[in-house]
C-alpha cells in the first residue's frame, strides 16, 4: 500500500489499563491504514477494544490507561509522541469526534448554535458574527430544518436524532480529514439511523473526509463502509472490503457474527455466538477465540495465529485458513 495514499497508519498499537488486579491489555498490536476520503467500519463486541482503538487515536486515554507501544501516524506525524496542546490543535480540527451519545457529549447549559461557534472560533481565525452564520449554515448542511431556531435551542430540547445532526455539525465545523464516529446510530430508531448513515456517507464523498465508524451493528456497516475491520479482543481477526467480509468471511468469529444479524426475511433462526468473551486478565493461550470457535483445532490453543494475507487485500488471523482452501464458508 502506497505511504502517500494513507492518511492514518496505525502500527502495532498497545494501549494496556494497569489495574489494582494486574494489566488489562484493551488494545494489543493493532494495525491498519485509512486513505484519504475512505470509510473504513471497525466492528466487534462490547468489551473488544474497538473505543479505546478510538481514543488512542484522538490522544484521549486517561490513567490507568496508558498507550505502550506502537505509534500512530497522521498527516506524517506520529500522534503518540505529541504533548497535549499540540494534540489539542489537531483534535477537533483535523481530526473530530462523534460519541456514542451526544446528551453526554454537549453542554446543557449553553444553545447547540454557540457550542457549534465556539469550535469555530478556536481553530479558525474569523469573527463572531461569521461563526455564527457559519454554524447556522452547518446545522442546514446536516438536514436540520429551521435552522436559525435550533441554533438557540438547548441540547434536552432536541430529539436524539436532531442531537446527533448537531455532533456530525460540530465534527464538520472545521473541515477535518478525518471523523471518527463511535457508535453514531445507537439509541436511535432505523428511520433516523438511515438519514444519519446518509448524511456522513454524503458528507464523505462531498468533502473526501475519511471515515472511521466504529460499531457492533453489521447493517451499519453495509449501509456506509468501503473495508471493514473485525476486532476481537484487543486484535484485529480479520480486514477485507465490505463485500468480502459479507459474502466470503475467513474468520469463525466473523461468520459468528454475520450469522447473528437479523435477516430481512425473517426465515432463518438467529444464531448467537457460543460462550463468553474471556476475562482480560486472563486471556486463553493460543488464538483468543479458541474457546468459542466450533471449528477450533489443536493448535489453536497453544500457537497464536498471525495475521497473514490470505487472498489478495484480505487479511485474517486464524489457523483454520491456513488450514483449509478458501477458508470458512457461510451455511
Amino acid at each position: 500500500m502506497d505511504k502517500m495514499e494513507n492518511l492514518l497508519q496505525v502500527k502495532e498499537l498497545k494501549t494496556h489499563f494497569m489495574t489494582m488486579n494486574g494489566v488489562v491489555p484493551s488494545v494489543n498490536g493493532v494495525t491498519f491504514n485509512i486513505k484519504k476520503g475512505e470509510k473504513v467500519a471497525l466492528v466487534g463486541e462490547s468489551g473488544s477494544g474497538k473505543s479505546v482503538t478510538s481514543l488512542s487515536i484522538m490522544g484521549l486515554i486517561e490513567e490507568p490507561g496508558k498507550i505502550v507501544n506502537g505509534s500512530i501516524i497522521f498527516d506524517e506525524r506520529n500522534l503518540v509522541d505529541l504533548r497535549e496542546k499540540e494534540m489539542e490543535k489537531i483534535r477537533g480540527n483535523d481530526i473530530a469526534m462523534i460519541f456514542q451519545e451526544p446528551l453526554t457529549s454537549l453542554n446543557p447549559l449553553f444553545p447547540v448554535g454557540k457550542q457549534i461557534r465556539e469550535s469555530l472560533l478556536l481553530h479558525q481565525k474569523i469573527t463572531r458574527k461569521e461563526a455564527k452564520q457559519r454554524a447556522i449554515e452547518l446545522l442546514k448542511k446536516v438536514g436540520i430544518p429551521m435552522p436559525e431556531q435550533v441554533y438557540s435551542s438547548y441540547p434536552h430540547s432536541l430529539s436524539g436524532g436532531m442531537r446527533q445532526r448537531v455532533m456530525i455539525a460540530i465534527a464538520l465545523s472545521c473541515e477535518p480529514k478525518l471523523i471518527i464516529a463511535d457508535e453514531p446510530t445507537t439509541a436511535l430508531d432505523v428511520t433516523i439511523q438511515a438519514q444519519i448513515l446518509g448524511i456522513l456517507n454524503e458528507l464523505s464523498e462531498l468533502e473526501n473526509t475519511a471515515l472511521l465508524i466504529i460499531t457492533h451493528d453489521l447493517g451499519v456497516v453495509a449501509e456506509i463502509a468501503d473495508r471493514v475491520m473485525v476486532m476481537y479482543c484487543g486484535q484485529i481477526v480479520e480486514e477485507a472490503d465490505v463485500f468480502s467480509i459479507f459474502d466470503s468471511p475467513l474468520h469463525p468469529y466473523t461468520e459468528a457474527l454475520l450469522k447473528s444479524t437479523p435477516r430481512l426475511n425473517g426465515q432463518e433462526k438467529l444464531a448467537s455466538i457460543e460462550g463468553r468473551v474471556p476475562n482480560p486478565l486472563h486471556m486463553p493461550k493460543g488464538c483468543t477465540f479458541h474457546t468459542r470457535c466450533p471449528y477450533a483445532i489443536e493448535k489453536c490453543s497453544s500457537n497464536v495465529p498471525a495475521i497473514q494475507e490470505f487472498r489478495p487485500n484480505h487479511h485474517v488471523r486464524c489457523w483454520l485458513a491456513d488450514e483449509e482452501e478458501g477458508g470458512i464458508k457461510i451455511g
